[in-house]
């Protein structure tokens, strides 16, 4: 059985074989390094729960998609064929411009009367649907407030047509992830972009209230990686109480590592 379903060898337009000018011979689409490249891509993918009201004879769905794992992944780049990379083409995340989520083209998803963002990953009380999540109060006087609202006429998907100022919240945060605009909320989406696997000045992040081994990573500091956790100067050890609208200023807010060393030093402590 083939990997894939362009065949062994190259061919022209007319059918006829691409044949290597040194050895006249034909010239193969892809090695064993493309496969072991491209299988790479293949990880990250987990079987989610059955449903209630399906029967069958294991607890994971045969019917559903398979679920994908960012943390599960293979973070190495992958080489696609013809000597180039999957991700080619593709901006670098570091070069996306600052407050994106204000920019031609950004992207937002309605998610209706729920603040549960769809596209992000979440620590376990946020599941709690009496927790206000991740969400950021637009200003309605805001340019971005008036794309979403469209006088009450919602549309399931924004595309910002052109850059919109900043105001109120947007002007003091690295990104959004979730807008209440009235009573409604929409989901921003950050358009497609290259992390790259190695970079300069990485920090370590963990999980919430989570100090073991398996739950710390190495981040770019210069994404949008994690939220803060300051310390007091004499205690790093210890972290301190995250101070709502100061250190941070929506739930589940995500900020480089510049802002977030601000924020801290500015409340008096360090990061």
């Amino acid at each position: 059985m083939q990997l894939f379903t362009i065949g062994t060898v190259q061919l022209n337009d007319d059918g006829t074989q691409v044949l290597d000018t040194a050895t006249g011979q034909p010239l193969e689409t892809y090695d064993n390094d493309d496969i072991e490249s491209l299988a790479r891509a293949w990880t990250g993918f987990q079987s989610v729960g059955m449903r209630g009201n399906i029967e069958g004879e294991s607890n994971k769905s045969e019917i559903d998609p398979l679920q994908i794992i960012a943390e599960l992944r293979d973070p190495f780049p992958k080489s696609a064929l013809e000597g180039l990379f999957i991700g080619d083409r593709y901006p670098l995340c570091v070069d996306l411009p600052a407050r994106s989520f204000l920019k031609q083209g950004a992207k937002y998803r309605l998610l209706g009367g729920t603040s549960r963002a769809d596209l992000n990953a979440h620590v376990p009380e946020y599941s709690d649907p009496a927790f206000s999540i991740l969400q950021a109060d637009l200003n309605q006087e805001s340019q971005l407030y008036k794309a979403l609202f469209n006088d009450g006429n919602y549309k399931l998907t924004v595309e910002l047509g052109n850059d919109l100022i900043c105001n109120g919240i947007e002007c003091q945060v690295d990104t959004l992830r979730v807008v209440k605009v009235s009573n409604v909320f929409y989901e921003f989406v950050e358009r497609p972009c290259v992390q790259m696997a190695f970079y300069n000045g990485g920090k370590k992040i963990q999980q919430r209230y989570n100090r073991k081994s398996h739950s710390q990573m190495c981040a770019n500091p210069s994404l949008v990686s994690a939220r803060e956790a300051c310390c007091l100067d004499n205690k790093y050890q210890d972290q301190a109480a995250s101070d709502p609208g100061a250190t941070f200023k929506y739930e589940g807010e995500r900020m480089t590592y510049d802002t977030a060393r601000i924020r801290c030093q500015y409340h008096g402590e360090d990061l």
